[in-house]
This record gives C-alpha cells, structure tokens and sequence, in this order.
C-alpha cells in the first residue's frame, strides 16, 4: 500500500495520478478505487482547512449563517455543486475545482490489463515521452501547465498536462495525460492512429 509522508494536497494528487498507468488507464479496478479515495483524501484537508476558516467567522456571520455554511459544506468530493463553493473560502476554489477536474478525469479512464505493445508502438512511446520530459525541463513549465506537441506528433493538435507523481516506491517521475483537439486521448490511441497513418504513407 502506499504511504504518504507529509499530507498536502498536492501528495495526494501525486498519489492518484501514481496509479494512472502510461497508458492512461488503471490496471485494475480497485486502483481506480484507490486513486479516488486519495482524491477524497486532499479533499478532506480542505473541508477541515475551510471549516477554521467558518469559525473565524462566526462571530461576524450569526448563527444563522455559519450554520448555513458549516452544514452546507459537502462531505464528500463528489457532492460538490456549483451552489455549494459560496461555503468555502475563496482561498480554496482552485484547489476543489482541480479535484472536482481530476476526479471527472479519473473515473472516465479506462480499466485494461496490461498487455504486451509491439516494438514500434513501444519505441514510439519511449521517444514521446523523454522529448515531454525534455520539453518540460527546458521551458521550466510550471505543475499542470499544458504544453503544445504538434510537432511531435506529426502536426496533429496534441497537447500534454504534466503532473509529478511518487509511486510506492518513493520514486518520483512525471505522469502525463495527452489531449487530441482539446479531448483526452490516451497515448496509445494517439500513437496507434499515428503508426497507421505512417503505414499508409509507406505503402502509398
């Protein structure tokens, strides 16, 4: 199982984008599972976090308000609506709607078992993603900053979310989620599609 050491937000984060295969799909289910509990888990940081911030200012709201807001504040992740973010501290909007994000992103993603890619495809994937890490290395890109890779794939609109993530193993390394025309494409298909586009040309 894997231990986190100093609970954030962010470790968390890390956490779930750790059981993300390269492929961007979960070997099994109950990693899904997993991924989406340590979601909750930053989640449950921010709820404690924002419930100081409602008695700090109770005195100031009334009764009637602070119970409002301390009650109205879901207990869960995926409770969260749009009618509910006024009981939270502006301060952390953007944290709840980037779990809100990757929690949409989670459980859309595939369960696959992995299996065996053929030596193209494999090369192909290794030579993506050293030129991602390179890329992001040498711009300095900042956390889940979306980088353009037109070139890379042979002009077609792909673009890459980076994310840092520590596996059990405590090695830390980058986890990507590529989009095609601003929809999530896993690698795969986008390479798959690519290397028959290049047997087509090869055979024209």
């Amino acid at each position: 199982m894997f231990i986190l050491g100093a609970k954030s937000v962010n470790t968390y984060i890390d956490a779930a984008m750790g059981k993300v295969q390269d492929d961007q799909t979960f070997a099994a289910k109950s990693h899904q599972k997993e991924a989406l509990g340590y979601l909750n888990g930053a989640y449950e940081i921010l709820r404690k976090e924002n419930h100081k911030w409602h008695f700090a200012n109770r005195e100031a709201w009334g009764e009637e308000k602070f119970d409002a807001a301390y009650w109205g504040t879901p207990f869960d992740l995926h409770q969260i609506r749009d009618k509910h973010m006024q009981f939270f501290d502006t301060a952390h909007h953007g944290d709840i709607n980037e779990l809100i994000t990757l929690r949409v992103l989670l459980k859309e993603l595939e369960v696959v078992k992995p299996a065996p890619k053929t030596d193209r495809i494999t090369a192909k994937q290794a030579e993506v993603t050293e030129a991602v890490e390179d890329l992001l290395n040498r711009r300095m890109a900042q956390y889940h900053e979306a980088v353009e890779l037109g070139r890379l794939f042979g002009g077609l609109p792909v673009s890459v979310t980076p994310h840092q993530v520590t596996n059990e193993y405590n090695t830390t390394f980058t986890r990507c989620f590529y989009y095609l025309a601003g929809k999530f494409t896993p690698l795969q298909v986008i390479l798959g599609a690519m290397d028959t586009l290049a047997r087509e040309k090869e055979n024209a």
